[in-house]
């Protein structure tokens, strides 16, 4: 990364569900998606509210739509937000993103993806700045249950993600409190 990215999620604590090197991250099999992450929530009960237990709702998975934030400046080089959520543990294989957000900063490309539907505030061509509102966290596109997927890429070469006020590596495993 040419500079620190700033987390894209506030106000709880988050884990890294995938992420790491290759034993640790299914995505390191894509050259682009190398340093890719994704994010849930949890809490006391773990990724789902409490007296939810098991319910396949996306809505008992504490992290669905929660805001997401631009975690830098750029120009949005492509936004979707037509595509609806699917129920946890069916996979939609295509489009892989699903709902999303593409941020180019002029050194790399930042991809935001599995976002809710109807939730995306921005549009392609459009300049958006780090903390600004970009939409919610969704289960949209290749995704098993709700959670945000992030990475950065130059010339289609997935890099390690780093966040401002965020020491240590970041795999699997590891929580970020905001």
């Amino acid at each position: 990364m040419s500079r620190p990215l700033t987390f894209p999620l506030r106000n709880g604590k988050w884990y890294v569900a995938q992420g790491g090197g290759g034993r640790l991250n299914h995505h390191a099999t894509f050259p682009e998606q190398r340093g890719a992450l994704d994010v849930i929530q949890i809490g006391p009960g773990g990724a789902r509210a409490r007296g939810t237990g098991l319910r396949r709702e996306n809505e008992s998975f504490l992290v669905y739509g929660q805001r997401l934030y631009a975690p830098c400046d750029g120009t949005v080089v492509s936004a979707a937000d037509h595509l609806d959520d699917q129920e946890p543990g069916t996979v939609r294989y295509q489009p892989p993103y699903g709902n999303h957000v593409f941020i180019d900063t002029g050194a790399e490309i930042v991809k935001l993806a599995h976002l809710r539907r109807g939730t995306v505030a921005v549009r392609t061509g459009d300049r958006v700045h780090a903390g600004q509102l970009l939409g919610e966290v969704g289960n949209s596109g290749n995704s098993t249950e709700p959670h945000l997927h992030i990475h950065a890429e130059r010339d289609g070469l997935g890099l390690d993600l780093q966040f401002t006020g965020v020491t240590g590596p970041l795999c699997r495993g590891r929580t970020v409190r905001t």
